[in-house]
């Protein structure tokens, strides 16, 4: 069980805002609330989903964690150390760096066209110390490039000259190269072709067998994050509205949210299907979020209560938490 670990991964009450610009001189400040209060573990050598509609808060999460983005309030530690922000020394924030990666969404635009793909790999390798010389790093970019697919002879071309798939194999070949324990993939098959889509979620399996790599895996395509992750965080409006292991996302105490979600995954039937929920309304303004239950407005099982008071993050069951005034709470 996930609680008995120690985790690697622990994030406390994580809030970030983006600052509105003001459009009057005594206008109050209104702020976007990007991600508020989000708090969640990763254990060693599981795959921790994080899904839901675009503008959710994902990747700002994501980027927030990585210190890419500074935090507005909360914590974050990593093997017990805090890392918030990564105010470390600069052998320790060196080292957070190489141990926790990010492979992004758009392979090409993070790859520079002016470098040839194996100098691009192995640019990193040598400064962290993954190699000695560069003969070392050759060797190692190489072989890293045969293992997700890739023939050696791709070291010496440029990134315009692959298709899309290939080019995220070589952005996870870039995040190998440093040899790290975390990776944060983000939104890394939402483009490409789904015959695409299915080798590279195989290869992210077998990269985490090989590897022993713990995975944070972004997406709002709920089929292909339940294929991969141990456990789902569901994240609507800035806020974590469930963590669901993935064989209890079917059940009947899930979140309205995570429902609607569930049933709008295509199915291979041309039978009609009867347990579509269709959302109603539109998402709420991020700057001026509800009151209550960030889901109230579209939800359909909201009652009065639910738009004057936020629920509790409640245990429904065995590693399964939900945001829900009607969730029954485990004994």
């Amino acid at each position: 069980m996930a609680e008995h670990r120690e985790p690697l991964l622990r994030v406390e009450h994580l809030t970030k805002f983006f600052p509105v610009k003001k459009k009057k001189l005594f206008e109050a400040r209104r702020n976007v609330h990007a991600v508020e209060d989000v708090s969640f573990e990763v254990y060693p050598g599981e795959t921790l989903g994080i899904v839901g509609e675009s503008g959710s808060g994902k990747s700002t999460l994501a980027r927030a964690i990585l210190a890419l983005t500074p935090v507005t309030g909360g914590k974050v530690y990593y093997q017990g150390q805090e890392i918030t922000d990564f105010k470390l020394s600069a052998s320790d924030r060196h080292r957070m760096r190489a141990e926790m990666q990010m492979i992004f969404q758009d392979p090409y635009a993070s790859l520079n066209p002016k470098l040839k793909v194996g100098e691009a790999i192995a640019e990193p390798m040598l400064h962290s110390g993954q190699a000695k010389d560069r003969a070392e790093a050759v060797e190692k970019v190489k072989h890293l490039l045969q293992i997700v697919g890739l023939q050696p002879e791709v070291y010496d071309r440029y990134p315009h000259e692959f298709s899309g798939g290939q080019r995220q194999r070589i952005g996870i070949v870039r995040a190998l190269a440093v040899n790290p324990k975390l990776l944060f993939c983000d939104e890394s098959v939402s483009a490409l072709d789904v015959s695409v889509q299915a080798q590279i979620l195989n290869l992210f399996n077998d990269l985490k067998r090989k590897f022993n790599l713990t995975y944070v895996f972004i997406g709002h395509d709920l089929a292909v994050i339940r294929y991969i992750s141990d456990r789902i965080l569901v994240m609507y409006l800035g806020k974590v509205m469930e963590i669901v292991p993935y064989d209890q996302l079917l059940s009947e105490d899930t979140h309205p949210y995570t429902q609607a979600l569930v049933s709008a995954i295509p199915e291979p039937s041309t039978a009609p299907r009867t347990q579509r929920i269709l959302l109603e309304g539109d998402i709420p303004s991020v700057v001026n979020p509800p009151k209550g239950c960030r889901f109230c407005q579209r939800c359909f099982k909201a009652r009065p209560e639910c738009f004057e008071r936020e629920p509790e993050f409640r245990r429904v069951g065995e590693d399964h938490y939900v945001r829900c005034h009607f969730a029954k709470e485990a004994e």
